[in-house]
């Protein structure tokens, strides 16, 4: 329990915890000086100023009570203090402070007669009080405190701040100058990383070098999975349009019709896994208005069957990439005419972005599958029926695609109440 508020209080970012590491034990360190500091040596100069201080008063005072105010003068003047007896105006009543209270209590415990101390900037006058008469006796400051400790402990603090402050700005450029954190979450996201060379530190720089050698073998990975995807794909594709061929030549009976179903059925599919294999690029940010966009999809989608509406301001203007937005809502839009009979797209503007609602009435889709349905080839239980179902390509594509462009898509549905697919496409990209 106490691990995990502890962890929850320790910064996150790692500037932050080698900056916590370098203060703590400097400022603990610091701490502990000005305390022993103060308790071994300070107070103890104090004690000992103040204890001169009552001795000298209580001399001046004895010889003023002997002799009077001349002979008390004489004896001041030696000790090169000043005496008098004249009423003059001065504020006793002042707020002290730790070290004044502890000398007024001091010389107040030693010489009976002191009534008062007041501190000047360069004076200190104790009054007395001997037999009724009041005596006013002026120290020099110099005398009772010393101003080299507070000289020592702003040239400590400014020292360490200084020197925190030139710590804090090379650790700053150490660690900027290593983009390994930030490159490695654009590369996470799928972006093209063309620029990226390991500097800093040895630790950060191998950090920096490993991500290298990972990308590359991504990178070959992903190349090579491509490839083959796309070599399978051409080659089926050549061999089924050879069969096509050949069937068109055939009499056509209910066996071949149902054969040129399911070859139909293939190269749909063989179309996806191309689209999938295809690698995905962002070619030119343009200003798409949405309402054309989306009259294009429906044109270009078998739903003539269906029953679509479309509620969208012809307004609605983004500056994005056409061909990956129309592939996100093409895509979304199958999806939907698909499992349901009737398509409502639903266009609308927020505060920060477009929102692009394509609801359908088909069979909807279960809580617990909502978070697998954009994995490449996933499929829900009511759609493995070849006819129907699909490569499982559509979602995980249009997935892909909002990545490159910063959309966002969400999912609403519940089983057997249909779906809801919502963009989200920012107003700058």
């Amino acid at each position: 329990m106490n691990n995990f508020f502890l962890k929850k209080l320790l910064p996150k970012k790692l500037l932050h915890r080698l900056l916590l590491i370098f203060l703590v034990p400097l400022i603990i360190t610091q701490a502990s000086v000005v305390f022993f500091f103060y308790e071994r040596h300070w107070e103890k100069i104090i004690d000992r100023f103040s204890n001169i201080a009552a001795n000298k008063i209580s001399v001046i005072l004895h010889e003023y009570e002997m002799g009077g105010i001349i002979e008390a003068k004489k004896i001041a003047e030696k000790l090169n203090l000043v005496i008098f007896n004249e009423e003059k105006d001065y504020n006793f009543n002042v707020k002290k402070r730790l070290f004044e209270k502890k000398i007024e209590e001091i010389v107040s415990n030693r010489v009976s007669q002191t009534l008062d101390v007041n501190f000047t900037k360069e004076k200190v006058f104790f009054r007395n009080n001997i037999d009724g008469n009041i005596i006013y006796i002026a120290f020099p400051r110099k005398y009772l405190l010393s101003e080299t400790p507070i000289i020592l402990f702003l040239w400590m603090i400014s020292t360490s701040l200084i020197l925190s402050l030139i710590a804090f700005l090379f650790l700053r450029i150490k660690l900027g100058q290593s983009e390994t954190s930030s490159v490695s979450g654009e590369f996470g996201k799928g972006k093209e990383i063309t620029i990226f060379k390991p500097s800093g530190a040895t630790e950060i720089r191998q950090a920096g070098n490993a991500f290298l050698k990972m990308k590359k073998r991504i990178n070959n990975y992903i190349s090579q999975r491509t490839s083959f995807l796309a070599g399978i794909s051409h080659d089926l594709g050549t061999i089924i349009t050879r069969i096509k061929l050949r069937l068109e030549l055939i009499n056509k009976t209910e066996n071949i019709i149902q054969i040129k179903n399911d070859i139909e059925i293939m190269q749909s599919f063989l179309s996806e896994y191309l689209d999938f294999s295809e690698k995905i690029n962002v070619t030119k940010i343009s200003k798409i208005n949405l309402f054309h966009l989306i009259n294009e999809v429906i044109k270009s989608s078998d739903s003539k069957k269906k029953k679509v509406n479309l509620v969208c301001s012809k307004k609605f203007s983004v500056f994005t990439d056409k061909n990956c937005l129309f592939r996100i809502i093409f895509n979304l839009f199958e999806n939907a005419i698909k499992f349901g009979d009737t398509v409502i797209i639903n266009v609308k503007k927020n505060s920060n972005n477009f929102c692009v609602e394509i609801q359908d009435d088909g069979p909807g889709i279960p809580y617990q599958q909502r978070s697998k349905i954009f994995k490449p080839f996933y499929k829900i239980d009511d759609s493995r029926n070849l006819q129907k179902g699909g490569s499982g390509l559509g979602l995980s594509i249009a997935s892909e695609l909002s990545k490159k462009i910063k959309v966002k898509i969400k999912v609403n549905s519940h089983k057997n109440n249909g779906s809801t697919f919502i963009i989200l496409i920012p107003f700058e990209i």
